[in-house]
């Protein structure tokens, strides 16, 4: 081989070593590059992850606030509703217990009247009773006086 090509032959090589080093700092640049974006992607990832836990917890602590709130105002109800029925047991046991007094009170005015009566019809048929003895013994009511 002659000086010549010796020397173009170095310098193919020469050439040759510049692009592969050139080719070796593009496939780093872009490497690099890649992990840079592959970062900022599971940054955005992490980000958005957390983001929707937040949301989830949110709203999991709002649905048992909710179903919270809805089985205080269903106990509250029950309540209302179990004073309603007692208020209307008691006025009904009340009025029940007024109308018995009221038939008993009845009942003893009518024995009164149904007493009275018959005593009343007692002293009237004694008195027939004693003038017609009286009268079939011959005496008058005017003896029976003196």
């Amino acid at each position: 081989m002659s000086n010549e090509q010796m020397y173009k032959s170095g310098k193919a090589l020469g050439k040759t070593e510049e692009k592969a080093d050139q080719l070796m700092d593009r496939a780093s640049e872009t490497a690099c590059h890649a992990a840079g974006e592959a970062q900022q992607k599971s940054e955005q990832l992490k980000s958005s992850t957390q983001d929707t836990w937040e949301s989830a917890k949110s709203s999991t602590e709002s649905a048992a606030e909710s179903a919270k709130s809805s089985a205080e105002s269903a106990t509250d109800k029950a309540s209302e509703s179990a004073k309603e029925s007692k208020n209307e047991a008691s006025g009904f046991l009340q009025q029940t217990g007024e109308n018995v007094m009221n038939a008993a009170t009845g009942a003893v005015d009518a024995v009164k009247n149904t007493t009275a009566g018959a005593v009343d019809a007692v002293k009237n048929t004694t008195a027939g009773a004693v003038s017609s003895v009286k009268s079939t013994l011959g005496m008058s009511d005017d003896s029976s006086k003196r």
